[in-house]
């Protein structure tokens, strides 16, 4: 049973904030205890506790300074306040009753103090650093925004953004309020203020030179995410290959600024003009133009009479916006900027369907890649011949294809299959993919045999071999250990096979062979769930096929549908 939880009131199936009213203060609160309502819900009710007693706390301290004579009189209409002097007199007033309440006979209980406070404070740190939804911000804030309304001081309406603005400023001073608090429990001096909105105006350029000030959450909110990215990594203790990709993101960004922006100061517009570049940035622009600027590449690209390929949207999104709004909510999470001015940027891709990807190879295209000299009949099939033909009748990825050992490949009930099951893309790529009639009849068990009489484990063993070898090599070399073994066919095939058999397409690589078969399956028919399942697409492991006894037997059905005008390919 959940323990007692002091000020939580349960009463008839929902639950209050109570606070016993001091017997000195009743006169002038006119109640014994006061109490708010916090909902049904038990954890909603604990969360939005402390911020209700705080505002009874303050209704308290109102009626101190009555009894105290600190304030005899309501207070007095004074000019609209600007956000400066919001965020001064909130601190002051702050620290002024947390004085009062110091100084009266029992106006100051350490024991609850201890138990509440530290929630409430790092509730506040979430909310100044945007990581509070509206109603939270609310509860959390709003009676200090109320506070400024009542003495006359225009306030923006809630759920504007420009109250989001106020209440998140508001949330940082009062924190900051705290940590002195902290500061006098243990007997210490307050500090001088951290808060941007704190310090002497005269410390600070004006808001006319720099508007995007109030963004300064903390001291690194003025570094450079080139800067703020060497604590991430070291934060998530990044593999080489992870920080060198995030490296060139940020290294993209800036030079598409053309400076090295403070994280304050980049705002969505600067992503969304970045966005709307990288859709004319062509593609290896670092190669095709060595020691330029992306901005230059782009100029560059489009003053060629037949202009290179440009980054496709998929890249776009799923590499370099990724990265760098990945890179902005960590900021985010550590109080670097109050919010990821990246957030939800992508390019827009709903008009596509995934099933009908642009990239798959025609016909004409199969009967360029296997013809002669590669696929001549004569000769025994070699290990990228095997790699194409497996890619082209299985749809399995490059990393997936290049890790098969031979104890991966087994009968089930009478079905030869390929069990993908080592390091996988995800949860949903472990699975059982029969094997393709044509694969059988160019001999493929004769392959499986006679490399198990040679010693090795591997389907591909020249392939692992010598990317492992390239790894060990690489250690430490970010960018060779960015190319993973998995990528050594992929890369000869896309850069040197097929612009020698006269395909010229950017967005036909080794990938679209899995498009390839994808495409092919839906033309013969096969239900989408099916397809799926044989993609890696569906919720399945790699020992579904063993829990449902015709899974098997319906996936073999439906991959043998599939049959290419390939007359070259003829048995081994």
């Amino acid at each position: 049973m959940a323990g007692k939880i002091r000020n939580l009131l349960p009463r008839n199936g929902r639950y209050y904030a109570r606070l016993t009213v001091p017997a000195l203060l009743r006169p002038i609160v006119g109640k014994r205890e006061l109490t708010e309502p916090l909902g049904a819900d038990r954890t909603v009710a604990i969360r939005l506790l402390s911020s209700a007693i705080h505002r009874m706390q303050m209704e308290l301290d109102q009626a101190r300074d009555r009894v105290a004579a600190l304030s005899p009189s309501a207070p007095s209409r004074r000019r609209p306040m600007s956000v400066r002097q919001m965020a001064l007199a909130h601190f002051d007033r702050e620290l002024q009753r947390d004085d009062t309440a110091r100084s009266l006979p029992n106006g100051y209980d350490p024991a609850h103090e201890a138990k509440f406070r530290p929630t409430y404070y790092y509730a506040l740190k979430r909310a100044a650093s945007g990581g509070a939804e509206d109603d939270e911000l609310a509860a959390l804030i709003q009676w200090a925004v109320d506070e400024f309304a009542n003495d006359g001081s225009p306030v923006p309406a809630k759920g504007t953004e420009e109250w989001r603005s106020l209440a998140r400023m508001l949330a940082g001073v009062k924190a900051e309020s705290i940590e002195n608090q902290n500061r006098r429990d243990r007997g210490e001096a307050d500090a001088p203020p951290k808060h941007p909105m704190l310090i002497p105006a005269t410390e600070l350029p004006s808001t006319t030179a720099d508007p995007l000030r109030v963004r300064i959450i903390s001291p690194d909110s003025a570094k450079a995410l080139s800067v703020v990215l060497s604590a991430m990594m070291t934060e998530k203790q990044g593999k080489p290959g992870t920080v060198y990709e995030y490296e060139v993101a940020v290294r993209m960004f800036e030079e598409f600024l053309g400076e090295a922006k403070p994280a304050y100061r980049i705002t969505r517009q600067d992503v969304l003009a970045y966005k709307n570049a990288l859709l004319e940035t062509p593609a290896n622009y670092t190669k095709r133009f060595p020691d330029k600027t992306l901005p230059e590449t782009i100029r560059l690209n489009k003053a060629r009479k037949e202009p290179f390929p440009t980054l496709n949207a998929t890249t776009i999104n799923d590499k370099w916006l990724s990265r760098l709004s990945a890179l902005l909510t960590w900021c985010v999470n550590n109080s670097v900027i109050p919010d990821n001015p990246a957030k939800g940027v992508r390019v827009d891709q709903s008009n596509r369907d995934p099933d009908d990807d642009r990239d798959y190879f025609r016909d004409a295209d199969l009967q360029k890649i296997f013809a002669a000299p590669l696929f001549d009949p004569s000769p025994k099939l070699t290990e990228k011949r095997w790699a194409l033909l497996i890619a082209l009748y299985s749809g399995m990825r490059a990393s997936e294809i290049a890790q098969l050992r031979l104890d991966s490949i087994s009968e089930v009930r009478g079905v030869l299959a390929f069990a993908v099951e080592e390091k996988t893309k995800n949860k949903q790529s472990r699975r059982l993919v029969p094997v393709h009639r044509t694969l059988l009849a160019l001999g493929l068990h004769d392959r499986i045999a006679q490399l198990r009489r040679n010693g090795t484990d591997r389907l591909f063993p020249d392939w692992f071999r010598d990317g492992q070898a390239m790894m060990q090599s690489a250690e430490g070399k970010k960018r060779a250990v960015n190319q993973p073994y998995s990528q050594f066919i992929p890369r000869w095939f896309n850069r040197t096979y097929l612009p020698k058999v006269g395909i010229h397409d950017q967005n036909k690589v080794f990938h679209s062979f899995r498009h390839t078969l994808k495409t092919a399956l839906k033309l013969a028919g096969v239900p989408k769930s099916v397809r799926d399942e044989i993609a890696g697409q569906d919720d399945r492991s790699a020992g579904a096929g063993y829990e449902h006894e015709t899974s098997l037997d319906v996936l073999k059905e439906a991959l043998d549908r599939v049959a290419y005008d390939l007359p070259e390919l003829k048995a081994t």
